[in-house]
């Protein structure tokens, strides 16, 4: 029988650390959440309440890596914001998980590969599309031989709820890295784990289309004249219906306001430097080129893998939970259906990701991607960055 692991997570107000609470409230078999710390307490509490977990709450991460109890340290913060926790939880041989990307400076991504060096601890990164059962058939068709030799890879990410970066903190390249970066990390480690070579260039273009200053409406949607038409329009007097986020988000009005990061911020009038749709074109080492999409404007959610090779081409729809491999010269179609294995977040990711980091805190092994995996990541995401400020093709 296994032993539940003792975790603490650091960054605990945030949405990622809202998915480890409810996998640990749903297995307590897998792990016991002991601690929690974030420097917003309310949100903190409101978190571990919902979900009925019994951790101690704090405001100093120091406090949490010197508890002898904690054996492991999910990382939850801001992008910019991972390498001190990661470092201190290393320095006490703490295991780590480390939500994407792994830092927004390649200086940051050496400093925590540097201390994981000195320590006998996992380290996790949360690349969790990896352990999708779409994108697992997809990796296990090409590394069986079944495309032949790969050509070309497309990537789509249309991700309808992504507009609400634009009243978050993701909207400052100073936090988040750009949408190069905090959003389009997770499907370039994707490709480059497709592709299975090392990158050597990116080009990369976008624009910010829609979301621009639009004079005629205010600055929150409390105010706005065009609240009664606008459907970008955020209802602070919404029921929440005993959900967790339309609870989080009273409490952010509660405590913002009128401040930078207000629930109910005009998607259009609120400061950002980053796009709302961009294309990103890779070239690898190994004669493959790929193609990646990110747009929030669309109108559903969902991400998208084509991949052609000599011997036959490969199709993935996530929110379809259908793999397509057709054998070319044959036409001879073969499907695989996981709909029923892709049912939970992130198409059925996230439980498996989680599951595999306790699973490696008890037993040992290798992580399915690990600080070296992001550090290329964040490589080719502040590549694709400079791409687009140049508008010229940059090496990696």
């Amino acid at each position: 029988m296994k032993r539940p692991i003792n975790v603490a997570i650091i960054g605990a107000g945030g949405k990622r650390a809202m998915a480890f609470a409810e996998y640990i409230s749903q297995h307590p078999e897998d792990a016991k959440l002991v601690a929690m710390a974030d420097s917003n307490i309310e949100k903190t509490k409101c978190i571990k309440n919902y979900f009925n977990l019994d951790a101690d709450i704090y405001s100093d991460i120091k406090e949490i890596v010197k508890r002898s109890d904690v054996e492991a340290v999910v990382v939850c913060t801001p992008d910019n914001a991972h390498l001190i926790p990661v470092v201190e939880a290393l320095k006490s041989n703490k295991n780590i998980f480390i939500e994407k990307p792994l830092a927004t400076t390649l200086a940051d991504c050496d400093a925590m590969i540097e201390a994981a060096k000195n320590s006998m601890a996992v380290c996790y990164l949360g690349f969790n599309l990896r352990h999708s059962p779409g994108y697992e058939k997809v990796h296990n068709l090409i590394t069986q031989g079944k495309l032949g030799k790969i050509t070309t890879i497309e990537a789509n990410e249309w991700y309808y709820g992504g507009k609400d970066y634009f009243r978050r903190w993701n909207r400052f390249s100073s936090l988040s890295g750009g949408l190069w970066l905090t959003k389009a990390c997770h499907d370039f480690d994707l490709i480059t784990w497709m592709a299975g070579g090392k990158p050597k260039s990116v080009y990369a273009v976008s624009s910010l289309s829609h979301y621009k200053s639009k004079p005629n409406a205010a600055l929150r949607c409390r105010d706005c004249p065009l609240k009664d038409t606008c459907p970008d329009f955020h209802d602070l007097d919404k029921p929440s219906n005993g959900s967790l986020a339309p609870l989080l988000s009273k409490l952010e009005y509660k405590m913002q306001q009128d401040g930078p990061m207000a629930p109910d911020l005009c998607l259009f009038n609120s400061e950002k430097d980053t796009f709302d749709n961009g294309i990103a074109v890779i070239q690898y080492d190994n004669d493959i080129r790929a193609t990646y999409t990110v747009n929030v404007l669309a109108a559903k959610t969902t991400r998208q893998m084509k991949i052609i090779g000599t011997e036959g081409m490969v199709e993935l729809d996530i929110a379809d939970g259908i793999v397509i491999f057709t054998k070319r010269h044959t036409n001879e179609v073969i499907q695989y259906d996981l709909k029923k294995d892709m049912l939970t977040s992130h198409g059925g990711a996230d439980e498996k990701i989680f599951a595999d980091f306790f699973n490696l805190c008890r037993n040992g092994g290798t992580p399915r991607s690990g600080l070296d995996d992001g550090r290329l990541a964040v490589r080719i995401s502040l590549a694709a960055g400079k791409s687009d400020d140049i508008d010229m093709p940059v090496k990696i």
